[in-house]
């Protein structure tokens, strides 16, 4: 039978020995303890045990309703089957000791001021945020010396420890536990301890012991053997003193001094180390360490030493203000490389948002890189990519305001990083520019739209002589550039049509800077004048939807699509940003051949399109087809380089577009894109099969080829292939090629071999790849190659995952098969 006991010096006494607090009132009935988290875990509690036993018990599968009911990072731990589920959740505070309730349970209880006090058999104290277990509690008539005995187990916000006995100095608020165990439910660990000392509420040193974030069994993976470890939940962090890391029953590393994490708050701290080897470095070695200055801001410091350039020192600042928004500064610096010509290496990147109100934020972006190869040669993240330009910008925007209205104001310019692209090939600094959209109306009838590009548009000229207009190209000087677009659409939309009705006034205005001006020749002035467009359009957009039923579900969808616009000369305006609209089956709806303001397209064609779909019983789409063609009335005048001879503007029709795509089954898909010229060559086609398995298996292979056509394509021809297998205990291989046919070599290449566990995992790969910007057409251009290894146990930190990563961006349905592969 159990029993309430109201014994105020002796509760005090236990709670200040277990707790380092004291009981300020008292429940009345035993409903007050269902209130405390433990005891809605009873159902996957069971009652302790020595040794093993403690850890099985509260090692329960992650799939249990008791598990899902909790939230915390260890019931997430990726390839672990079970999780730790102790009494006290890591989110559950204690209480302050001046205002909690307590409940003391036991099958007997026995109080004499002139001697010792004890309670017996089954003894629980329950405080918010706080639990002790013992078989036996005695405190001596001082009130001064406390010892429990059998079992005793002690639990605060995700740490539990049990020992076989506890002696305690209430004075001094010291004590011990001897040969115990405990667990850390938030980061997974667990792990012996000849002595526990718990010196304040939040700290736990623990003498001789040993941490490991493996299952529970008998021989960890890993462990950390230490003479001291301190566990601080005020920190959130652990600490060992002359500790040695063992995998299995081997010492392989001594370390006199360790700090990790014990919950998901930042500290101050040194992170793994990572190291690798490349063919024009050598062997590298990092080792980065994190400063957490202040709830707002943090910085990570990385010395690297790179065996064939020299020592390089990279850092990264992240900040959030109260009133200005946040942001991150990052970059590195390399003295004298010796493998580039004794050059300092160096780059610098400022990204910064500030959310200013509801209606406007703002961003600002700044890019310095000092050479076209630093991303290749010097950082070591394998996602990285060479952009040729760099970008700068700032800028303002305006939403959620008056409705139907956004708006962007923006200041953008680029560091070009080869200097030997010519003038002509760099981009224009938009200084400044405004973009307006504004919709209004009603989406299913009649609605309204503006929109507005107006910018001055600026480019420094290093040979003004490289511009003159040759073989009927045009110069490109600087100027103000002001496009207005302003529509009117009736929406007309039911189950089995829609038909959209639209019509349209596009404005084009340039004029061009004194300083274009004064240095062009006469005929270029006079060319060269202000010059103003006004083009009206009309489209007219309809489509009808056929649906079958049966078995299968079947649709059939034609559309019809008509665009005019005259034409308006618009030789010799300027070409600022636009580039021509590749072609494929979403274009042909489409009346703009150009991505940008710089024309004003003159149309009369026809577009049919007819689309169809095949749905099984459980929703595969099994079979998508889209088949469509153009048909030009009028030839096309207006072109992005004023060239009379295009022959593509001429051509009376487009030769047909094809898109298919199926799903074979829950596992295979199948993409194919063609696109013909009405000449009957092939513009344009692309293969794409996927496959992924609910073991952890993908393939995937795609082909990319596309011709040469003038001022509209470059020709690329290129294969693409990667894989993931899973083949042994968790052992993974993977891949990934990209190949170009044109000049048979790999541009990229990579090789790796992946395992994972609940408690460690280790990745090796090997890469050759080529620089974004290599021509790899010559044959001097070596690729570069690198093997990288990447080892982490887990529950003490580890290197970022940079083959997922790489990965992630390579492979298509990689995140898809990681979740089938994580148990």
């Amino acid at each position: 039978m159990k029993h309430q006991f109201k014994f105020n010096p002796l509760a005090t006494a236990i709670l200040t020995l277990l707790c380092g607090s004291t009981v300020s009132s008292y429940a009345e009935s035993n409903n007050v303890a269902s209130e405390v988290d433990n005891q809605k875990l009873n159902s996957a509690i069971k009652e302790s045990y020595p040794g093993q036993n403690f850890f099985e018990q509260y090692y329960v599968s992650k799939n249990s309703p008791e598990a899902q009911a909790r939230s915390t990072p260890s019931n997430s731990a990726n390839y672990c089957q079970n999780t730790w589920l102790t009494p006290i959740s890591p989110e559950s505070k204690a209480a302050d000791a001046t205002d909690t309730t307590s409940v003391i349970t036991a099958d007997q209880g026995y109080y004499n001021p002139n001697g010792d006090s004890t309670l017996e058999g089954n003894v629980v104290i329950d405080q918010q945020g706080r639990m002790i277990r013992a078989d036996s509690i005695t405190i001596d008539k001082t009130q001064t010396f406390a010892k429990a005995k059998g079992n005793v187990q002690m639990a605060q916000s995700g740490l539990l420890a049990q020992s076989d006995e506890i002696d305690y100095n209430l004075k001094t608020q010291t004590g011990e536990l001897s040969n115990s165990y405990y667990i850390s439910e938030a980061t997974h660990g667990h792990g012996r301890a000849e002595r526990i000392e718990r010196t304040t509420p939040n700290i736990l040193l623990m003498q001789n012991a040993t941490y490991s974030a493996c299952p529970p069994d008998q021989s960890p993976t890993w462990k950390i053997q230490a003479n001291q470890i301190e566990l601080n939940q005020e920190t959130g962090r652990g600490t060992t003193k002359g500790s040695k890391l063992y995998i299995k029953n081997t010492p392989v590393l001594a370390v006199p001094y360790f700090n990790f994490p014990i919950d998901d708050r930042r500290t101050t701290g040194l992170l793994t180390p990572a190291f690798g080897y490349t063919n024009d470095g050598g062997f590298e070695l990092s080792a980065p360490v994190y400063l957490n200055l202040a709830p707002n801001y943090d910085a990570t410091i990385t010395p690297r030493f790179i065996g064939g350039r020299g020592a390089m020192a990279e850092g990264e600042f992240r900040y959030i203000t109260e009133d200005f928004g946040g942001g991150r500064i990052w970059g590195g610096y390399l003295a004298s490389d010796q493998k580039y010509n004794d050059e300092d290496r160096k780059d610098f990147h400022l990204l910064h948002s500030w959310k200013l109100n509801d209606q406007w934020s703002s961003n600002l972006e700044y890019n310095y890189v000092s050479d076209k190869d630093f991303f290749a040669d010097l950082d070591n993240n394998p996602n990285t990519r060479t952009e040729l330009n760099q970008r700068r910008a700032l800028e303002f925007n305006y939403a959620n305001g008056i409705p139907g209205l956004r708006a962007q104001l923006k200041v953008e310019d680029f560091q070009t990083l080869d200097p030997d692209i010519d003038d002509i090939d760099r981009p224009y600094a938009r200084l400044p520019q405004l973009l307006v959209n504004y919709v209004t109306g009603n989406s299913q009838g009649l609605e309204y739209e503006f929109n507005s590009d107006s910018a001055y548009f600026q480019k420094d000229i290093r040979n003004f002589n490289d511009l003159q207009p040759t073989d009927n190209s045009v110069y490109q000087p600087s100027g103000t550039r002001l496009y207005n677009e302003l529509s009117t659409r009736y929406n007309f939309r039911n189950q089995w049509s829609f038909l959209i009705p639209q019509a349209t006034v596009r404005t084009l205005n340039t004029f061009y800077d004194k300083k274009t001006v004064d240095r062009l020749n006469d005929n270029q002035r006079k060319d060269s004048e202000d010059q103003s467009v006004v083009v009206p359009e009309f489209t007219l957009d309809a489509g009808l939807t056929f649906e079958k039923e049966g078995k299968y579900l079947q649709t059939i969808s034609p559309r019809a699509f008509y665009a005019y616009a005259p034409y308006k000369k618009q030789d010799g305006y300027p070409n600022f940003d636009s580039t021509a609209a590749s072609t494929n089956y979403d274009q042909l709806f489409n009346p703009r051949r150009f991505y940008g303001h710089d024309r004003l397209e003159d149309n009369n064609f026809l577009s049919l399109g007819l689309s169809y779909s095949l749905f099984d019983t459980i929703g595969l789409e099994r079979l998508r087809a889209s088949v469509g063609q153009s048909y030009f009335f009028d030839d096309r005048r207006v072109t992005l380089n004023n060239s009379k001879e295009d022959r593509f503007n001429t051509e009376k029709q487009t030769g047909p577009v094809i898109s298919l795509a199926s799903q074979l089954s829950q596992n295979l898909s199948v993409n194919l894109n063609s696109m013909w010229m009405s000449n009957g060559v092939n513009a344009q086609r692309d293969l794409q099969v996927y496959y992924t398995s609910n073991q952890g298996s993908l393939f995937n292979l795609g082909y990319f080829n596309r011709s040469q056509l003038d001022d509209r394509q470059e020709n690329y021809d290129q294969v693409t292939a990667s894989f993931i297998q899973p083949i042994y205990n968790n052992w993974r291989l993977m891949g990934h090629v990209q190949y170009d046919m044109d000049n048979s070599v790999a541009r990229e290449f990579l090789l790796g071999a992946n395992y994972e566990s609940c408690c460690w995992g280790v990745s090796l790969y090997g890469r050759s790849y080529f620089n974004d910007l290599d021509d790899v057409s010559n044959s001097e251009i070596k690729p570069k190659r690198a093997v990288m290894v990447e080892f982490t146990l887990k529950g003490l930190g580890g290197l970022n995952s940079k083959l997922s990563s790489l990965l992630e961006n390579r492979i298509l349905g990689f995140d898809k098969v990681k979740q089938n592969w994580t148990p």
